[in-house]
């Protein structure tokens, strides 16, 4: 009867192992969140050029934009920077905005109108990184390169800049400006002074693509 007794406990213990759940890794449920995948491109229309001059020997800041801004050379892509690798944009200078029209003017004839090329500034990304985006800048028959500071998040892009007006041979029309604004760049020290370089801040918009 013991012995019996043994074979059907063994019987009932293989059962409860065989019933017991897989070992086959396939039926392991998890709950981990399944990585987003996402790309980036550019939004169209967001971008802007914000440019910042300084007038008086205390360097009082006079900003400005334009109102019509062309990029071309976007991507879609797999990083931010990347967008943009390959861009190059143009500005009609005609479109220059310091939100006095007098001034305008003024910049129109004497500063971009005394240059060899006066319609159009162009430009394109030759370097990007995490950190900072390399430029060549056409302005005034000149090519040079320009290094901004970048700053970036899913959303949009952000470059800071400084133009020095001597690489690119426009101190004489920087002078014309400033003659044509003689007492206007005048500080309080009586001297009239507009510096030669320039802050350029350009910003534009991100479209993320996820899956």
């Amino acid at each position: 009867m013991k012995t019996l007794s043994q074979f059907i406990g063994l019987i009932v213990v293989a059962s409860l192992a065989a019933c017991g759940g897989s070992n086959n890794p396939e039926a392991t449920e998890t709950n981990e969140p399944a990585v987003k995948q996402c790309t980036y491109a550019y939004a169209e229309g967001s971008l802007s050029v914000t440019w910042t001059a300084y007038k008086t020997t205390e360097k009082i800041g006079v900003s400005g934009s334009f109102d019509t801004l062309h990029v071309s050379g976007t991507q879609t892509a797999n990083s931010v920077g990347e967008v943009f690798a390959n861009a190059d944009f143009s500005i009609p200078v005609s479109t220059v905005n310091s939100n006095n029209p007098d001034r305008d003017k003024k910049i129109l004839a004497s500063f971009f109108g005394t240059m060899t090329e006066t319609t159009m500034l162009s430009g394109k990304v030759i370097g990007i990184s995490d950190n900072d985006c390399s430029v060549v800048i056409n302005m005034n028959g000149v090519s040079d390169t320009c290094l901004f500071t970048l700053t970036k998040s899913d959303t949009a892009v952000s470059l800071i800049g400084v133009l020095e007006l001597g690489n690119w041979s426009a101190l004489k029309s920087a002078d014309a400006l400033n003659k044509v604004c003689f007492d206007l760049h005048k500080g309080a020290d009586g001297v009239s002074k507009l510096w030669p370089d320039v802050k350029l801040e350009i910003s534009a918009g991100i479209t993320e693509i996820c899956d």
